[in-house]
């Protein structure tokens, strides 16, 4: 197994990976097929070339991805996104996304990063215990966040703090205080 960072050379593999898991688990993706397929290639190089889209490589055949969008705007810049997260289903539960999540969060320490934060489907408790073994949290429900066709979606908002200024336990905590 390979860890990188995607490069330019790297766009079609993402393309038909990302549409594979697209395809085969609609729910755990906020877009859709056409959407990505829309997506300009030169985003996605733009992105490649920000170090924001991982792989996840299998005898040099991407066989995962993950993308890590740091927030923007000054007052965000110590929060990224990650999203979307996937790895080919002939490549899952051989420790491959444990990896690809560990990769991505040491670089978010690295580069000084307080805290990620994701979102996933409510009824993906796979993913959900990935993300929790990596330190990640819930802290809401975004409900109807996805729809597929008429059937509303759930996503679970996760967070993980990168720092020891907000412990993990702290975080349901906040959560349950804004909920009175």
């Amino acid at each position: 197994m390979m860890l990188r960072r995607l490069v330019k050379a790297d766009l079609a593999d993402l393309r038909a990976l990302w549409r594979e898991g697209l395809t085969e688990f609609p729910a755990s993706f906020l877009m859709t097929v056409e959407e990505a397929d829309s997506i300009p290639d030169a985003a996605l190089i733009s992105g490649f070339e920000s170090g924001a889209y991982w792989g996840a490589f299998a005898e040099e055949r991407l066989v995962g991805f993950a993308v890590l969008r740091q927030g923007g705007l000054s007052r965000i810049s110590h929060t990224a996104d990650l999203g979307p997260f996937y790895i080919s289903r002939a490549y899952q539960g051989q420790g491959m996304a444990r990896a690809l999540l560990t990769q991505i969060l040491g670089h978010a320490r690295k580069i000084g990063l307080t805290q990620v934060e994701l979102c996933v489907d409510q009824e993906n408790k796979k993913a959900q215990r990935l993300y929790q073994q990596a330190g990640f949290r819930p802290f809401g429900l975004r409900p109807r966040s996805v729809m597929l066709g008429s059937e509303p979606r759930h996503d679970v908002l996760m967070l993980c703090p990168l720092d020891d200024a907000l412990p993990p336990d702290m975080i349901s905590q906040l959560a349950r205080r804004v909920l009175r």
